[in-house]
């Protein structure tokens, strides 16, 4: 028998790209994708992802969780053509503990159909850390992490 630690929650999927879930602690998340294609001509099926909770109450820590994005994203995923860039959120300052989860959430679960070229840009006030997700077999691979890089040497302004 398998153990509930290993399922994901149950996945709402509220519409085409926001999906949404409650944890054992009764905690609801909302995952969802927005489109990027406004920031780089070759963007057409990028997206971002964001993940949060609906409150700032104590999380607790609950595997659980990294299962459920993992299957959001695997349902993404299942579109060659997609490709995701993640932004760790700096408002709080943990966006390194955000990089340094997510790495291992990738590295844990990846079964290596998705290549991942991290990044980052800085300022006085904050370091951004960057990534983008991509199918290796996506047929424009290698002009989409270039446009990821010139988008990060851009600072993240669109590229026309």
């Amino acid at each position: 028998m398998e153990s509930n630690s290993l399922l994901p929650y149950e996945i709402i999927k509220e519409n085409e790209w926001n999906y949404s879930f409650i944890t054992k602690h009764g905690i609801i998340y909302h995952a969802y994708f927005i489109d990027f294609s406004n920031y780089h001509p070759l963007f057409e099926h990028v997206y971002t992802f964001n993940i949060e909770p609906e409150s700032n109450s104590v999380h607790p820590i609950d595997n659980r969780i990294a299962q459920t994005v993992v299957e959001i994203l695997r349902r993404f995923f299942a579109i060659q053509e997609h490709a995701m860039i993640m932004v760790c959120d700096n408002m709080d300052g943990k966006e390194e503990k955000r990089e340094r989860l997510f790495s291992r959430w990738f590295v844990h679960h990846n079964d290596g159909s998705i290549m991942k070229f991290d990044a980052s840009t800085s300022d006085d006030d904050y370091i951004l850390y960057v990534s983008i997700y991509i199918r290796k077999d996506n047929s424009q691979l290698h002009e989409l992490v270039a446009a990821f890089y010139d988008l990060v040497k851009n600072d993240f302004y669109p590229i026309d």
